[in-house]
């Protein structure tokens, strides 16, 4: 087979003859009792050299066969020779955290050390440890002898839960020559794969006795960089894959979205049958009946999300055991939405898909690997709800639920029975006008001279007050919200701020308000702004509009633009001119920075109006387009650091 050809490369060297007994009866097997220890060390490229590390050998083998009870196994297979640059690559890989819930589930290690000078040092099975970091427990082995300049080989095989379908990211922090996977299955099993964010070479083989194998390589992997405005996860290069078929009982394509949907149908409707009474008590209890859909719908999510937690690590229960504890699974607290739903007659359809950041939903590759994440959608309202998530409601799903394609599964009666409907469809963005965080700045001189002041205002809708909003309706206590006042305050203006009598509006989430525009307003003076030169003065407009993020490349674009939300910045300030002053500079003001399209989809434009004495700007910032590819990164980098050059812009107040 091919990759046995790949395993020989490095293999070479001193022979390690130990047979492992003990080892399962997989492909994987093979390798490890036919390992060769290679002392000569890779010889890297110039671009290489430059990196912390280089990952010289990359195999992962997923092989489903059966264990010695008889029963469906699923094991994993990992084989890695990696070359160690600098003190960051050796930071990176001198403990090696393996992917393994129980020790129990590790069927055999070895992670060796290869020095510049060829000594091999070596460590197996006995030295995995155990950490807890944060809550959670992990399996590390570290790696003596691991120096600046030597290369790390580690061969691991474990078992794991053998679902049958998945997902692995193929991409790491450093660079790969060549990277494989290769899922291995008894021959009546077929599997299938897709590789996302790079070209790779996908081949079947079923010359081994009784076994197919499904081989994927990417080859020149570059690293993972963190870029501004990119959904990273997303981005990066992983294999998909599902089983397709099971050849020995017909050839009916297995997980697919039409058994998606009745899956997730009799799921999420399972007990309900035998907690009708319950349900329709609740829905009584809260006078839900008899309500207007969108009125009802509001009060149901609002009860739930007042009263009732999100437990993550509970059974999925039925949608009475949920009322009765006051908490539930996600699973658990869909169903208590879906009995609710389903006894108020209100009609919906179930969405199941996955966050953008983490993944684009392929409507073409019907792998349950996008099914992870839960939404309601009304079709009379054309509306979504979150049913899980407390920083949402009715009618606005967080920004990366949106601009994906998801399974929808929907209902359809039949006599007295209920059966599921599917289709996959897109979830379309919110506008720039539904998201927007606009400023008003109302300032004058002092008679001095020495100081701005006057009252700014900050009003934001849609996604960007469900970035603040929430807050406040959690946080209640007095003081801690005046300590959430000035924090957003600071993020508003200059450092050296003075603010007084700061008011906030529309905070309640379980009210009208959460469709509001969410108000913060505080008086404000301001010194850093002016500067006096002789008789002038120094008068920093640009920076009313507080600080502004800036965008420099360190390297080559990786990762197609992604802004999270299309959205608008409307800035309005009106400065009152001392009198017998005149303004220079004012032409200054003036930008007109867009894409260059006849209609913009996005841009920085500003302008001014000087009558009586009152100055007024008016500055426009819109990114109407949320997902933009590479080639626009460098007009995208100009609009973004519009801002920030304006915050540059200073008039001169001279005396008539």
């Amino acid at each position: 087979m091919k990759y046995t050809l790949l395993v020989a490369v490095w293999l070479i060297g001193a022979a390690s003859q130990a047979q492992n007994a003990n080892l399962p009866a997989v492909e994987f097997s093979k390798l490890i009792n036919s390992q060769r220890v290679a002392s000569e060390l890779a010889k890297l490229t110039e671009a290489e050299q430059k990196e912390s590390g280089v990952l010289l050998l990359n195999q992962n083998f997923i092989e489903y066969a059966f264990d010695s009870s008889g029963a469906l196994a699923c094991y994993q297979g990992v084989l890695k020779r990696i070359r160690i640059n600098d003190s960051k690559g050796l930071e990176m890989y001198n403990k090696i955290v393996l992917p393994v819930p129980n020790t129990n589930d590790l069927v055999y290690l070895k992670a060796r050390s290869i020095a510049a000078n060829g000594t091999v040092k070596e460590v197996g099975l006995e030295a995995v440890k155990e950490i807890e970091e944060q809550g959670r427990i992990y399996k590390i082995v570290a790696v003596e002898g691991l120096e600046i300049g030597g290369e790390l080989e580690y061969i691991s095989l474990f078992k794991r839960q053998g679902a049958l379908f998945g997902s692995e990211l193929l991409q790491t922090d450093i660079p790969a020559r060549a990277t494989e996977l290769c899922i291995i299955s008894p021959n009546y099993l077929e599997f299938e794969a897709k590789i996302y964010n790079s070209e790779a070479v996908i081949d079947i083989d079923t010359t081994i006795a009784g076994k197919r194998t499904l081989q994927l390589v990417v080859k020149d992997l570059l690293p993972i960089y963190e870029e501004k405005y990119a959904t990273l996860k997303a981005n990066l290069v992983r294999a998909d894959y599902k089983l397709s078929y099971n050849l020995s009982r017909g050839t009916d394509r297995l997980y697919s979205w039409e058994e998606a949907s009745e899956t997730f149908f009799n799921y999420l409707q399972m007990g309900t049958g035998t907690t009708d009474k319950a349900i329709q008590a609740f829905v009584v209890q809260q006078k839900l009946k008899g309500l207007p859909p969108e009125i009802a719908i509001k009060k149901l999510e609002n009860y739930i999300k007042t009263n009732l937690a999100l437990k993550e690590d509970a059974e999925p229960e039925p949608a009475a055991d949920v009322l009765s504890k006051k908490y539930g699974s996600k699973a658990g607290l869909v169903r208590l939405y879906v009995a609710a739903l389903d006894a108020l007659n209100i009609s919906y359809e179930l969405v199941v898909g996955c966050n953008r950041n983490n993944a684009v939903f392929d409507k073409d590759f019907d792998s349950w690997s996008f099914l992870d994440e839960y939404l309601l959608y009304f079709p009379d309202t054309r509306k979504y709800l979150d049913p899980t998530n407390q920083m949402y409601r009715y009618g606005m799903i967080d920004q990366y639920s949106e601009g994906n394609y998801a399974l929808f599964v929907g209902t359809k009666k039949q006599g007295k029975t209920s059966e599921p409907t599917v289709s996959v469809r897109y979830i379309p963005l919110s506008k720039s006008s539904e998201n927007h965080d606009d400023l008003t700045a109302d300032m004058a001189f002092s008679p001095a001279m020495e100081q701005l002041q006057g009252k700014v205002t900050r009003t934001m809708k849609g996604q960007t007050a469900a970035q603040i909003r929430p807050i406040y309706h959690f946080v209640k206590a007095e003081e801690e919200r005046k300590a959430l006042n000035v924090e957003i305050v600071k993020s508003t203006l200059k450092p050296d701020a003075v603010f007084t009598n700061i008011e906030i509006k529309n905070t309640n989430l379980n009210s009208e308000e959460v469709n509001k525009p969410f108000v913060i307003s505080t008086d404000v003076s301001l010194k850093s702004v002016i500067e006096r030169a002789g008789k002038k003065y120094l008068f920093k407009v640009g920076e009313l509009i507080g600080p502004q993020v800036e965008m420099y490349n360190e390297r080559p674009r990786q990762s197609n633009i992604d802004m999270g939300n299309a959205h608008s910045y409307e800035r309005i300030l009106r400065i009152k001119i001392p009198q017998g002053y005149k303004v220079n500079g004012l032409e200054d003001i003036k930008r007109n920075i867009t894409d260059g399209k006849a209609s913009p989809q996005m841009g920085f434009v500003s302008n001014y109006k000087l009558e009586n004495n009152l100055l007024t700007v008016n500055i426009n910032e819109f990114y109407n387009q949320v997902q933009l590819p590479m080639t626009d990164y460098t007009v995208f980098q100009k609009v973004i650091n519009a801002a920030a050059d304006f915050n540059k812009v200073t008039l001169v107040l001279e005396k008539l």
